[in-house]
């Protein structure tokens, strides 16, 4: 059920987005113009985190940690991710460093990466500006 509300709302959001169902983590191929979406990934490394103390959304906890990676890997379609160079590396730095060893320093070091934090403000505008229909798919996604 999870997939199909999942399916549902980014249909809603940006319907020409196409959707993958996996088991090993969120990300959006430009390439494809596709999320790479696991529904059952409750590890959001920091996400809410960073909404809260960097991007000031105090709220963030009220919505589902599902709406947001939806709404921040639809923001990466909207914000055109364009990777630079040491945007690479960084990406890359982060991708090294075994979860367990993870800081908030790290997390932040990510998240605060341009593209990153464009994709996020994307998804806080977006939720914003659509409240209601937020609200009803994060009850049925929590």
């Amino acid at each position: 059920m999870r997939k199909l509300l999942s399916w549902v709302f980014v249909k809603l959001v940006q319907p020409q987005v196409g959707v993958r169902f996996c088991k090993d983590g969120n990300s959006y191929d430009h390439t494809e113009e596709k999320i790479y979406l696991d529904v059952n990934d409750n590890d959001d490394c920091g996400f809410l985190r960073h909404l809260e103390e960097k991007h000031g959304f105090a709220e963030a906890r009220s919505y589902s940690l599902l709406i947001w990676t939806i709404l921040h890997e639809i923001g990466h379609y909207n914000t055109l991710d364009e990777c630079e160079e040491d945007e690479l590396l960084v990406r890359g730095y982060c991708a090294m460093v075994d979860k367990s060893d993870v800081t908030e320093k790290v997390q932040d070091l990510y998240f605060n990466l341009e593209s990153e934090w464009l994709a996020t403000e994307w998804a806080i505008d977006y939720l914003l500006n659509h409240q209601k229909l937020c609200r009803f798919f994060s009850a049925l996604l929590r």
